[in-house]
C-alpha cells in the first residue's frame, strides 16, 4: 500500500497485538495495519482526526476504533511491546495533550480583572452623572 508507515517486519511483530488482524472465513475482518499507519501518521504530523487522509478510511471510524482500543488496553500492550526495542522505538504512540498558553501564540497578556470603583471616587475618572 502506498504511504505505509510500518515496514513488513514491524507489522509482523505487532500483528498479534492487533484485534481482528487474523483472517476470518471471508478474509481479514479489519485492516489493522492501515489503522496503525493512520495512528502513526497522526502522531508524526500532529494533525487532527479530521485531517486524516482518505487513504486511511473515514476519520470517524479511525477515531472510534482508537478510543475503543484505549479502553481495551490494546494501545498499552502495543506500547509495551515496542518500548524496549530501539529499532522501532519511534512507534511509540502517546495520546497526551499539553495545551499551550494563549501568549505562546501571540495573544496579549491580560493584566487582571478590572476593579469596581465608586462613581464618586477620584480615580473613577469623571464626575457622577446622577448628581445635579
Amino acid at each position: 500500500m502506498e504511504g505505509e508507515v510500518l515496514r513488513d517486519d514491524q507489522w509482523e511483530r505487532l500483528r498479534d497485538f492487533v484485534p481482528g488482524s487474523r483472517k476470518g472465513r471471508r478474509g481479514p475482518r479489519s485492516d489493522g495495519r492501515r489503522f496503525l499507519d493512520a495512528l502513526l501518521w497522526l502522531a508524526r504530523s500532529g494533525g487532527r482526526w479530521r485531517d486524516l487522509p482518505e487513504k486511511f478510511g473515514p476519520y470517524q471510524t479511525a477515531k472510534r476504533r482508537y478510543y475503543r482500543w484505549v479502553e481495551q488496553g490494546v494501545i498499552d500492550r502495543i506500547f509495551e511491546a515496542v518500548s524496549d526495542d530501539p529499532d522501532i522505538e519511534w512507534l511509540a504512540i502517546d495520546a497526551t495533550v499539553i495545551r499551550a498558553q494563549a501568549q505562546a501564540a501571540g495573544a496579549r497578556v491580560k493584566r487582571g480583572a478590572l476593579k469596581p470603583r465608586l462613581s464618586g471616587d477620584p480615580e473613577a475618572g469623571s464626575a457622577p452623572k446622577s448628581m445635579p
